[in-house]
Parts: C-alpha cells; structure tokens; sequence
C-alpha cells in the first residue's frame, strides 16, 4: 500500500472525537475538581452553574493539558464558560497535532 495512504489513514484513526473528548473531560471534572458527574451538562457555565473560582478552571486547564498531552493558550480561562466550548478547543488542539505528524 501507498505509504502516503497508510500515513493518511493510520492519522485520521488518531483524530479524536468529540464525544470521547467530552467523556474525558467529565472525568477530569469529577476527579480533579470535584464536580459531581451527575450534575454535568455540556451547556452548563463553569462559574455560574458549578460555582468554580478561577483557581479551579485553572487546575482543569492543567489537568487537560497533561491527560491529553497538549498546549493550551495563556489566558483560556477568560474565554471558556463551557464543556462544549472545552472539547471543542481541545479538539481543535488535537487535530492540529495530527497534522503536524502527517
């Protein structure tokens, strides 16, 4: 097979999806800053509806950095306010890395 053609395919196997991203991130928020799983929504606002001060979306922010091995941008924390919002920069983070190793 065309090395390009396994290259290709072997990243887009990499690429992880929204929804395992999502799961992670729960996990994360139960685990490391006790938010009680049951209570999460996707929608929901880390401040307003779980009551996290600034120093705890920053614990998550570090938290998501290391579980998912990548680098997220100073200054994040003023503009999350939800999980979705979450996934989708670290989402965005991943495919960046898979395109670099393409």
């Amino acid at each position: 097979m065309n090395e390009l053609i396994m290259k290709t395919q072997h990243n887009i196997k990499e690429i992880m999806k929204h929804p395992e991203i999502y799961n992670r991130v729960r996990t994360l928020l139960k685990d490391k800053v006790r938010v009680d799983r049951q209570s999460l929504s996707s929608t929901a606002n880390f401040y307003d509806d779980y009551g996290m001060a600034r120093w705890e979306l920053n614990l998550l922010l570090i938290n998501v950095e290391d579980h998912f091995n990548i680098q997220l941008k100073h200054g994040l924390e003023d503009d999350l306010h939800t999980i979705n919002q979450l996934v989708a920069v670290i989402h965005k983070e991943k495919q960046k890395e898979t395109e670099a190793a393409a």
